[in-house]
């Protein structure tokens, strides 16, 4: 199996980056799991031989605009993706860089969600308790990442294997963290 590289672009306004600092969430560590997860194999099998992405960091503000105009719900959410390429019909020459799509993470949604700890469904997977923003901020990036390879949660099925599938690769985002989950068996 040949290995895809992921380039991936992380934007964020000075305002945020000065409060990532200040919950103690450093961006090279963040960098970091993102990429662990990208060269994860089971989300290599999913990848073209080159691709790329975009992850923001916006406000509460901005993700309930982007979910008001492109999902009709007027409320601030935590992660939404815009795959640049949906569809079987739609593929690109294995030399051309794909681009992905973009991953948008409210940071207040993120702040707030991360005070409650991990979703109650993650929490057999974990070893502590603790859960940060910094945690929280990887784990929403996974599940931005699934969307964009093309999983979803719509329905009792593909919910099932989206949620196996974040609690499987849990233990490669947070390995100090996080206890090995069983391999989802539809994959």
């Amino acid at each position: 199996m040949q290995t895809s590289t992921v380039e991936f672009t992380l934007i964020i306004s000075t305002e945020y980056r000065q409060k990532l600092k200040q919950e103690q969430c450093l961006l090279s560590t963040f960098k970091k799991r993102v990429q662990r997860i990208l060269e994860h194999s089971i989300l290599q099998s999913y990848l073209p031989v080159s691709a790329e992405l975009c992850l923001s960091i916006i406000s509460d503000h901005e993700i309930q605009e982007l979910n008001r105009d492109y999902r009709n719900k007027d409320k601030p959410t935590d992660v939404l993706s815009f795959a640049l390429l949906e569809g079987e019909e739609f593929t690109m020459p294995k030399e051309i860089c794909v681009p992905l799509g973009d991953i948008m993470i409210s940071y207040e949604t993120a702040l707030k969600q991360s005070t409650r700890g991990a979703l109650p469904r993650l929490k057999p997977f974990l070893t502590t308790a603790s859960w940060t923003m910094a945690d929280e901020l990887a784990f929403l990036s996974l599940h931005g990442i699934l969307h964009l390879l093309g999983f979803d949660h719509e329905n009792d099925d593909d919910a099932e294997l989206m949620e196996g599938l974040e609690a499987y690769l849990l233990n490669t985002l947070l390995p100090k963290k996080a206890k090995p989950a069983p391999r989802p068996t539809a994959l």
